[in-house]
């Protein structure tokens, strides 16, 4: 039986891919994911352990940290990178709706760990990965507009005798 997509996951006929999604899936072919998980697995159990809630996946918390290491994210800018692009929520193994993508908490006590076990080590993994595929990166940003009340002057559209707004004299 053909997996039930998702009202969010369907696209216009014959779409061209988002630019996101063509990097996000070089990344998933590059990566060495069963070298990172063997490094980190024991330093994180939280999927594991058999009291209390289960914690996420290392997989899907890998894959947040490279997110996070790729576009530079903060936490609560991975969270919010996930919940906002599709293409994301589908490399780390979630959409939308479920599972729910991990929070900036959760991944703050994953990246802790990642901290303990040797982050520098995982990011040299990484480049290497890209170098040996033949691949030059460097580290890009996910930038969201920034909006912020403009001063009343900037609004004047007193218009002069030359025709120009009365600010621009």
């Amino acid at each position: 039986m053909a997996e039930q997509l998702s009202f969010i996951s369907c696209r216009w006929p014959r779409a061209k891919a988002p630019k996101r999604a063509e990097a996000l899936a070089l990344i998933d072919r590059v990566i060495p994911w069963a070298d990172l998980e063997e490094k980190l697995r024991p330093f994180y159990a939280a999927d594991i352990r058999r009291t209390g809630r289960k914690g996420y996946g290392l997989k899907m918390m890998i894959r947040c940290w490279v997110l996070a290491y790729v576009w530079q994210l903060s936490d609560e800018g991975l969270e919010n990178f996930i919940l906002d692009s599709l293409a994301a929520a589908k490399f780390i193994g979630t959409d939308p709706w479920q599972p729910r993508p991990p929070s900036a908490s959760a991944y703050r006590n994953f990246r802790y760990a990642v901290d303990r076990c040797g982050a520098a080590d995982l990011r040299l993994a990484i480049d290497l990965a890209f170098t040996s595929a033949g691949l030059q990166w460097r580290q890009g940003m996910a930038i969201e507009p920034v909006f912020r009340r403009a001063s009343q002057k900037s609004h004047s559209t007193d218009i002069s005798d030359k025709g120009r707004p009365s600010h621009e004299h």
